[in-house]
């Protein structure tokens, strides 16, 4: 009779309950690389309000992420044995024994050490130097070109370098897609249970990442350990406050505000800019009637407004409202000059940007004693006028109107 060492069970395989999965590992990532752009934009959020004391930390905000971030993650290695993301998500560090007796701690699970202050100090070191380092090596390659090694674009930025910037330019990018690649490495090798550290500091100082236990349940009722979970829901209060109180949010819509009408007298205590002067040349005010005589003011005969003349305005009627003052036709492509005048965008593009066209000087007389510029209708007027346009100026004011300040409007 044959007699093998074959047991009839298969044994099943240790299991760790304690052991997270990846899935834990890469969300206190996410979360742990989600602080610093939390925290930077709360702080220019309130730099812009108190410049005077906030201005000179927001120009060094890695420096006081760095210091924030170290007062945090001390405060929660040394009283959960954790760092700020692994406490979020219920995991912890431990030393790892010396001996690993996986069988015995099914029996009785070994009682959870905490951290020793070299170890403690050596996270610390990880968890706030490795970034703070990655950040400012960061920002010193993108203010040396980016990654861009050619030196006649460096000359014509006037960037000058030195060898040494320059051989850091071009080992920066490997040097970090490798770090990159050993991180992920090591997640792979997690994954499959091939390694039981997620990253090579837990090695080299002797931590194991585990879940937490009953015994770790701390009750505390202090504002630094209730922060970071509250991190992103104030971030979202701020964004939602600083909508609703934009020009763009429902709250100024008219429904909302027809009882006050604060909207209405706000931009009546607003007082409209003081009025350009029209050109003389712009010939699109009524000429100038000749000055009624003394006998006659007053009777039905004075047509003339000495008011009118004297302020020299342009009024719109209400049937003339959306011509265009150089054409005299409807607005096609509306567009709006610095002086306010809106005006067609080719009429205004050839008065401001064209070819100024000198005008004939034929004054020929015709047989009833009058001269061909006395018999020229309103619209040969407009068009003479658009091509006796200085170019760069304002057809009508004569201000200066620069290259792109010809803005289309919607109407």
């Amino acid at each position: 009779m044959l007699i093998t060492n074959t047991p009839i069970f298969s044994q099943s395989p240790i299991t760790d309950d304690d052991r997270p999965s990846l899935f834990d590992l890469l969300a206190q990532d996410q979360l742990r690389d989600l602080f610093h752009p939390v925290v930077r934009y709360v702080l220019s959020y309130f730099a812009q309000r108190y410049p005077r004391y906030l201005l000179r930390v927001l120009n060094h905000h890695e420096e006081f992420f760095a210091a924030l971030l170290l007062i945090l993650e001390r405060h929660h290695l040394k009283k959960h044995n954790a760092s700020i993301a692994e406490h979020f998500y219920g995991l912890r560090l431990t030393p790892t024994s010396a001996i690993p007796t996986p069988r015995l701690n099914t029996l009785s699970p070994p009682k959870r050490s905490s951290l020793s202050r070299k170890q403690r100090w050596g996270m610390l070191l990880v968890l706030v130097g490795l970034p703070y380092l990655r950040a400012r090596a960061q920002d010193y390659f993108e203010s040396l070109g980016g990654g861009d090694v050619n030196e006649r674009n460096e000359e014509d930025r006037g960037i000058a370098i030195t060898r040494t910037q320059k051989a850091f330019k071009v080992l920066y990018p490997y040097l970090s897609l490798g770090l990159d690649l050993t991180f992920l490495g090591y997640d792979l090798a997690f994954l499959f249970e091939k390694i039981n550290y997620p990253r090579p500091w837990h090695k080299w100082l002797g931590l194991k990442v585990i879940r937490k236990g009953p015994e770790d349940e701390i009750e505390s009722s202090g504002i630094i350990s209730k922060l970071p979970p509250l991190l992103p829901p104030l971030l979202l209060l701020l964004k939602l406050s600083q909508w609703w109180y934009s020009p763009s949010s429902p709250r100024s819509h008219p429904s909302l505000t027809a009882n006050t009408n604060s909207t209405a007298s706000t931009h009546a205590a607003i007082l409209p800019p003081r009025p350009l002067r029209i050109l003389p040349n712009a010939v699109i005010l009524p000429p100038t009637p000749p000055l009624t005589p003394v006998e006659e003011q007053g009777s039905p005969l004075d047509r003339s407004s000495t008011a009118e003349r004297s302020t020299g305005r342009y009024t719109i009627s209400e049937e003339n409202y959306g011509d265009c003052p150089l054409c005299g036709k409807k607005w096609q492509n509306p567009a709006v000059l610095p002086s306010g005048w809106v005006v067609c965008w080719r009429c205004g593009w050839d008065a401001i940007e064209g070819e100024e066209e000198e005008e004939p000087e034929d004054e020929s007389v015709g047989e009833k004693g009058t001269t061909v510029g006395e018999e020229r209708t309103e619209e040969e007027t407009r068009v003479s006028v658009k091509k006796k346009g200085r170019r760069g100026r304002c057809p009508f004011t004569g201000v200066e109107v620069g290259p792109g300040e010809l803005r289309r409007v919607l109407v």
